[in-house]
């Protein structure tokens, strides 16, 4: 309910205070009928009710300022009674029997001066005793633990009482005529009324009221009957009665005895003040205040009428503590012993030891005043009735009308209003000389300006000063006044445009509160933030900010930080020279201007404005203030930090030349869990994409913190972390093997088993950043995360997760059936194929799972893999991709559904003939890529169609059928000084001579040969690995095929790459001599190389991959010939018998044959890889040795910037001390 950020009820202070006049406070609801309307015997009324505070105390024990907290913690308390008060069924009858009492009170009065009473024979049976039973006093309350109201600070277990009633305004409207719809229907109304309870003789629970409907509004319809009532003949006999019983009461007599007085007061004060009371002035005022009217009634007859008369040391005489505690008998006895109505307060001018002079002070308040005050509502109409003038006015000018504006005392309003309409507009005749809406409009009494608004009261009126009712309610920051102008929308009282002015005024207060009061507003409303924009609100508070008023600007950032969310406001911020205004400060010596600038900026920063930040030396300004420690500083700064960096490698490079990287990485062993993850993330956006930034952050020392900070258990900020793994570990692979080296992808491995889906999707991109480029450290990792996670990944519903998995099972089945199969024997094909039909993926991941499902499909050097290709089938994947390569938008999509395509169907005559004959596979659907704008979309459905046409004539021919093929197709890419496309262009000819129509085959398949022997030349590691995997796939495809590539010295170059240090390349090479060894020429060449050069042997078969093939007749010969004997091993270098022979014993001597060159393993400290089968198996459950716990509180992202909503002005230089102090006034 509190909608003021700057107020915090519940503070010690704001407690302590309340409590303070905890005993003086009341809430009263208040009932007064606001509409009369009469047709004859028929009253149409209409009734409302106020809640009420009102505080019993006068201005000497209650300040203005002091009011004004206990109004506002007073006003919270009266909008949530508001909100929740009418939700029960019994409240809502009892408040409209108080509605109704409201009216018949002063009705009934009336009908008895015209002799005239209801008859008491037609009313309903009455209410029971327990249910019109009533307290003159609440009882008191005792503060237990479930005592719901919190406003009351006492103990627990101690005895309080709360103060508060219902009052009735017994004064009423003028009479008007019935309205024409009242009159028009007076018979339906006097009908329904009369015969409502016609047949309800006898007594219910409940009796049901007729309602009926006019002018849109509802009214409950009541009738009674009246007979004549007199007095002395008593002809009614309820009035016998009542007389009869009175007349046989006991008579009490007054004054009470001086016993009776002293058990009296015990009774209501205790012993102590009791006492005290002896005294007949303290007696007489604590008879007062408390409503001991026989006490009162006792001690006026023991003194004369000058000793009651006698005023306090406050000035103040019984007639006015009367008035203040709404004591109406005292009233009456009062002004009926002739006492003056008007009395003023004294006070002592002068004072002398032997005499005190008592003058009568000109212009004290008198009781009307503190009635008004004081909201007592029946002392007021008492007062009235006695003639009291209200047009009086005390030492500031004020009238009742006034003090009853000022103290929000609706009722008040009223009464005073009916006695004279004039008062509304009455003007205060000292000081400011302001209205009652413009004192109303100063004490923030909404309700007050309410009720006098609809009153008709003037609210252009200003005071001597040409103040309105918008600058007395922003200089004394009441924002309920101002939000309540703004909902009014009247074009006359124009509230931005006036906060506007204000900010642009010399007067340093003006300026203040201006900015406090939209500091508060903007946070009122989601689109104030808009209004604030469209009055040109923004170059004023930059104007703001280039001033030298450390407290102004603190305020002015704080209003700006809370609408700089906003693009529209960042536009607005940028055009007006927010930003090296901003940077400026960033240089000041008060952290909470630092701290709001960089939230400020981080705003800025986020709408592409990095450049120009960066351009006014933010960054150095930025990385300067990161050697304070005030947490939620710093966590502002890093995440501006963090913004500037996103995809801006100049920034990111600024940081590193400034020297801000090693601050980052210390903030990663904080103590704060939230430095912790905003420095985490924040080193992650400056080291993305940038080799230079992430090497020089692994050479500052940032890889052993990010690895230790896994080893704790605050999930939240492990998953920041794993940000910056996963950014600093992307495309580098020296800092991949530095964490891999750590053991890092076990710890990132407990993030999968989260529960928390952000917290999966963020360790799966860490690990498969440490996966790398490399084919062998990909399925290393993806062995790591293993088949079951990797399912998993495939059933989840986040993008980032699948597209993980489908990467996952691309590397692990990528060269290698076992894989493949395994997956398949797992039931791993069906979340892939699940994939392929939701409708909402997103593209990427789209693509990751079409290239998985052709991938397990294809093996070492094009060779196909039977099984899989059957579970592919099984699973009904042609439908889907045959689908989505004729309806998808995205080219891409269409090329890459192609490609899988014919991997599923590669070399395999049955699905080829399914796929076409029951599916309605159409070549046409690939051949029209082959004409698409992007380049790589045409080499890749060239791609599809040479896998589709592979060593399959009919499919060759199906596909000259359906389209012609040409060699300007080709020959861009056959001339692309882009080695990869080369030699893809080159296979895909040699495959598709025949089907290419304008150059015969023999040329084509020359041509293609030479260039990929050529590309063999290349000094592209990619080129060499491409290359000699094609060579691989085209020794077993036509032939004289391999016999060319043998003609043109192949052999000799791939033996030549043996001795790669990359191991990708040796596979490659060591996979196509392996093929190569089918061919007659090949065999003996390669023969040749390992008989010269035995371990050439070693190093085939160990980099050769484990499904590629070679000639078991080469194996064999080549044992037979080291059997024999090589030639080379003779040589006594080569470790042959020396020339003299040399006789030694023991087997130690013998000299062991070693390779010159051992293989290198590019991941030498990998331990080896446990054995994964069968882990898809559903019948068996894995189990998990370790256990590990995670901290559950990450249900919100703890890196947010601190944005707190209001500047506290009292806080500020906590942190350093300031040179020059602020006005206190301007």
């Amino acid at each position: 309910m509190n909608e003021d950020p700057t107020y915090d009820p519940n503070s010690p202070e704001e407690k302590a205070v309340f409590m303070k006049y905890a005993e003086n406070i009341l809430l009263k609801m208040t009932f007064s009928t606001t509409q009369v309307q009469q047709c004859e015997n028929v009253f149409i009324f209409e009734t409302a009710y106020w809640l009420t505070n009102a505080i019993k105390c006068n201005q000497d024990n209650l300040d203005i300022c002091t009011y004004q907290r206990l109004q506002q913690r007073l006003y919270l308390q009266k909008k949530i009674i508001q909100k929740h008060f009418e939700k029960k069924k019994e409240i809502r009858k009892g408040i409209g029997y108080l509605k109704l009492i409201c009216f018949l009170t002063p009705f009934l009065l009336s009908l008895k001066k015209k002799m005239k009473v209801p008859y008491l024979s037609g009313l309903l049976q009455p209410f029971s005793d327990d249910k019109v039973k009533t307290e003159r006093e609440l009882p008191p309350f005792i503060y237990g633990r479930d005592f719901k109201c919190q406003n009351f600070d006492y103990k627990e277990d101690q005895y309080f009482h709360v103060h508060g009633g219902i009052e009735f305004d017994i004064s009423t409207p003028s009479i008007e005529n019935a309205l024409e719809d009242f009159k028009n229907n007076l018979e339906k109304i006097r009908d329904c009324a009369v015969n409502t309870f016609a047949e309800d003789t006898g007594y219910k629970e409940y009796y049901s009221i007729p309602v009926m409907k006019f002018n849109g509004k509802s009214y409950y319809v009541i009738s009674f009957e009246l007979e004549i009532f007199y007095q002395q003949l008593y002809k009614t006999q309820w009035w016998g009665a009542i007389n009869e019983i009175v007349n046989n009461l006991r008579l009490k007599r007054l004054p009470l005895t001086d016993a009776q007085l002293h058990e009296q007061f015990k009774k209501k004060f205790g012993f102590k003040k009791a006492m005290k009371c002896k005294s007949i002035s303290f007696g007489m005022k604590s008879a007062v205040e408390r409503g001991l009217y026989a006490v009162f009634h006792t001690f006026s007859r023991k003194t004369s009428s000058s000793t009651i008369n006698v005023s306090d040391e406050a000035g103040y005489a019984i007639f006015h503590h009367a008035a203040l505690h709404n004591r109406v008998p005292i009233i009456c006895q009062l002004c009926n012993a002739n006492f003056n109505v008007n009395q003023r307060r004294f006070i002592i001018l002068s004072q002398e030891s032997s005499k005190v002079d008592m003058k009568k002070e000109r212009n004290g308040p008198t009781p009307l005043h503190l009635a008004a005050q004081a909201c007592s509502l029946e002392t007021t109409i008492c007062l009235l009735c006695f003639k009291a003038d209200y047009t009086l006015s005390e030492k500031r000018g004020w009238m009742p009308i006034h003090f009853a504006a000022f103290y929000d005392n609706i009722c008040i309003i009223i009464v005073l209003c009916r006695k004279d309409p004039s008062l509304l507009e009455a003007e205060a005749t000292a000081e400011n000389q302001c209205t009652p809406l413009l004192l109303a409009a100063t004490s923030g009494a909404l309700d007050s300006i309410q009720y006098l608004l609809s009153l008709g009261a003037n609210w252009r009126k200003t005071d001597i000063k040409g103040n309105n009712i918008i600058h007395l309610s922003v200089l004394t920051f009441h924002t309920e006044v101002l939000k309540h102008i703004i909902e009014l929308n009247i074009p006359e009282l124009p509230v931005w445009k006036t906060l506007v002015e204000m900010l642009q005024c010399e007067s340093y207060k003006r300026r203040m509160m201006a900015v406090m009061s939209l500091e508060v507003i903007c946070l009122a409303n989601d689109e104030y933030w808009k209004c604030i924009l469209d009055a040109g609100t923004i170059p004023a508070l930059i104007n703001l900010l280039k001033g030298s008023k450390i407290k102004l600007q603190c305020k002015t950032v704080g209003l700006l930080s809370n609408i700089s969310t906003h693009p529209s406001i960042v536009h607005a911020l940028v055009e007006a020279g927010a930003i090296p205004a901003l940077i400026t400060l960033l240089v000041s010596e008060e952290p909470e201007l630092h701290s709001r600038c960089a939230v400020i900026l981080y705003d800025i920063a986020q709408l592409e404005n990095k450049d120009v930040v960066a351009k006014h030396n933010g960054i150095p300004a930025l990385i300067n203030l990161l050697n304070l420690d005030i947490e939620s500083l710093l966590v502002n700064v890093m995440n501006c930090m963090r913004v500037l960096c996103m995809g801006n490698k100049n920034n990111q490079r600024a940081v590193k030349d400034h020297k801000g990287i090693p601050y980052l990485i210390s903030f990663l062993s904080s103590d704060s869990d939230v430095l912790t993850a905003v420095s985490s993330v924040t080193i992650a956006e400056v080291a993305r994409d940038n080799k230079e930034v992430q090497d020089a952050m692994a050479l500052e020392g940032a890889i052993p913190p990010l690895v230790a900070l896994f080893k704790g258990k605050q999930l939240s900020v492990q998953v920041k972390g794993a940000m910056a793994v996963e950014a600093l570990a992307s495309y580098n692979p020296a800092i991949q093997r530095a964490f891999l080296e750590k053991s890092l992808s076990k710890y990132l491995l407990k993030l999968l088993k989260a529960f928390q889906i952000d917290v999966k999707e963020q360790g799966a991109a860490a690990l498969w950043a440490l996966a790398g480029q490399t084919l062998k450290q990909q399925k290393y990792m993806a062995e790591q995360i293993g088949y079951n996670f990797i399912i998993n990944m495939l059933l989840s519903p986040s993008a980032k997760m699948q597209y993980v998995g489908g990467e996952a099972v691309i590397a692990l089945s990528k060269d290698s059936k076992i894989h493949q199969n395994q997956i398949c024997e797992g039931n791993g094909i069906a979340p892939l194929v699940r994939l392929l039909r939701i409708s909402k993926i997103a593209d990427g991941t789209l693509l990751s799972v079409i290239k998985a499902v052709g991938s397990i499909c294809i093996g070492v050097a094009h060779t196909s893999n039977p099984v899989s290709q059957q579970f592919v089938v099984d699973e009904n994947a042609f439908p889907v991709l045959i689908q989505l390569l004729r309806n998808h938008p995205s080219p891409n999509i269409k090329v890459e559904v192609a490609f899988s395509l014919a991997c599923i169907v590669l070399r395999n005559d049955l699905l080829q003939k399914e796929l076409q004959e029951n599916e309605g596979f159409d070549y046409a659907d690939v051949l029209y890529l082959l004409h698409s704008e992007d380049k790589d979309i045409c080499l890749r459905a060239g791609y599809a169609l040479t896998l589709f046409a592979f060593n399959n004539r009919l499919q060759q021919y199906l596909i000259l059928e359906n389209g012609k093929m040409s060699i300007s197709i080709f020959e861009p890419f056959l001339e692309s000084t882009i080695e990869t496309e080369k030699a893809m262009a080159a296979f895909q000819i040699i495959v598709l001579a025949k089907v290419i129509i304008d150059v015969d085959h023999i040329t084509l398949t020359a041509r293609g040969v030479t260039i990929l022997v050529d590309s063999l030349y290349s000094a592209d590691s990619t080129t060499i690995v491409l290359t000699g995997n094609l060579i691989a796939t085209l020794a077993h495809s036509r032939a004289g095929i391999p016999e060319a590539f043998t003609a043109l010295g192949t052999i000799q170059q791939l033996c030549y790459h043996l001795y790669s240090g990359q191991e990708e390349v040796r596979m490659a090479c060591s996979s196509a001599l392996g093929y190569l060894t089918y061919n007659a020429n090949a065999f003996r060449l390669l023969l040749k190389e390992c008989r010269n050069k035995p371990n050439q042997f070693l190093r085939i078969t160990k980099n050769i991959s484990r499904d590629a093939s070679i000639n078991p007749a080469f194996l064999k010969e080549f044992e037979m010939q080291q059997k024999v004997g090589l030639p080379s091993l003779s040589l006594e270098k080569n470790g042959g018998p020396s020339i003299i022979p040399v006789f030694k014993k023991g087997k130690e001597h013998r000299r062991k044959s070693k390779p010159k060159i051992q293989p290198r393993d590019s991941l030498t400290f990998i331990p080896p890889v446990t054995n994964f089968m069968g882990l898809f198996k559903t019948s068996k459950k894995s189990t998990v040795s370790h256990i590990f716990s995670f901290s559950s509180a990450i249900s919100s992202d703890i890196i947010t910037v601190s944005r707190p909503r209001i500047v506290l002005l009292n806080q500020l230089g906590k942190h350093v001390q300031k040179a020059n102090p602020e006005p206190a006034e301007g």
